[in-house]
């Protein structure tokens, strides 16, 4: 019984092992990865000029029809929001791939 446990765990973690969360900095960031027979679904350029005393943010919504951090969703959901937010006076350029199968 023991093994028939230890065999289910081992295949459950290789199952897993792609919705590792890779810590990264804030302006690079990447959750999971791409591997075999993965495609690009979507990809996204934000961009918003730097306006003198203005915190600005763009909330990127995939898919469209439901509603740099990670906000909702993303590994193990067929949906992910990420809210791109600049400091203050500054604006940002991000580009935002989306991979999956």
């Amino acid at each position: 019984m023991m093994k028939l446990l230890l065999v289910v765990c081992l295949a459950v973690a290789s199952f897993t092992s792609g919705a590792v969360v890779r810590p990264t900095n804030r302006s690079s960031l990447s959750v999971g990865y791409i591997t075999n027979g993965d495609r690009l679904l979507h990809r996204q350029y934000l961009n918003k000029q730097p306006v003198p005393n203005a915190v600005q943010y763009q909330d990127f919504i995939f898919p469209k029809t439901l509603t740099l951090g990670l906000h909702r969703g993303g590994v193990g959901y067929n949906y992910a929001t990420v809210r791109v937010q600049s400091a203050r006076g500054l604006g940002y350029y991000y580009v935002i791939d989306v991979w999956g199968r």
